[in-house]
């Protein structure tokens, strides 16, 4: 007859075997498998129009109405809409000296800009995910098919970014903030005000051009390097779905 002493053993081996079980098959079954990309493979570019220097509208009026839209129509977006939104985030303004719509300490420039389009979100565009190249205003293509709903998964199921018809996604290169300035609270310090810099251009040519969108930092990053196929040194940072207002 086994004694109590060796029960208690027993049912501490059995124990500890469940849960070494358990954390076998939750480690290799259930955690999301990460990749690591070590840079973009472009599937095809698409060439954007110009960005148009004018507006019907002021600064100071944009600002005036810049509120955060979670709701939106089906309304499909122009490319023209997708050119004037990219050149504000991250656009060329000066050829010469390569400077962009927003400032960079340092003039860096460590951001990255994509666009997530669904099926019929743009007029000339097919679904799939875009990084764009503000150095030939091209979009390039990089994953195919609507995403929207992968996207808003990843973004904690909200549902606003499966339903807005666009995204712009943007990423932070800390490493490469960090060659200009070592010192490494400085450098996150200045790639996350670059962001904020963006985040706002986005906000106000939304508005200027009757759309509406809402700044999400709220997303598992595991799942975003993944579906965007992110090379290693790149961040996600923000997600902005835009969209006419419902």
């Amino acid at each position: 007859m086994m004694q109590p002493k060796s029960k208690v053993v027993l049912l501490a081996i059995i124990l500890l075997s469940i849960f070494l079980a358990a954390y076998i098959i939750y480690s290799v079954f259930m955690q999301p498998v990460e990749v690591e990309y070590q840079s973009r493979e472009i599937l095809s570019t698409v060439d954007l129009p110009q960005a148009e220097i004018s507006s019907n509208m002021s600064v100071d009026q944009a600002i005036q109405n810049r509120r955060s839209v979670r709701s939106f129509s089906e309304t499909s977006l122009t490319l023209q809409d997708v050119s004037q939104l990219l050149w504000a985030a991250q656009g060329i303004t000066d050829s010469e000296r390569n400077f962009r719509a927003t400032p960079s300490a340092g003039h860096v420039f460590p951001m990255e800009v994509y666009l997530v389009a669904g099926n019929g979100s743009v007029q000339g565009l097919e679904a799939g995910i875009y990084h764009y190249n503000p150095f030939n205003n091209t979009l390039e293509k990089i994953v195919d098919e609507d995403q929207r709903y992968n996207l808003s998964q990843a973004a904690h199921q909200q549902a606003w970014v499966y339903e807005a018809p666009i995204s712009l996604m943007i990423t932070g290169n800390y490493q490469k903030m960090e060659e200009k300035y070592p010192e490494g609270n400085i450098s996150t310090r200045f790639v996350d005000m670059e962001a904020g810099h963006i985040g706002e251009n986005i906000y106000l040519e939304a508005v200027s051009h009757g759309l509406g969108t809402v700044a999400i930092g709220s997303f598992y990053d595991d799942q975003m390097i993944n579906l965007f196929k992110l090379p290693s040194n790149e961040t996600p940072l923000y997600i902005y779905p835009v969209g006419y207002k419902a």
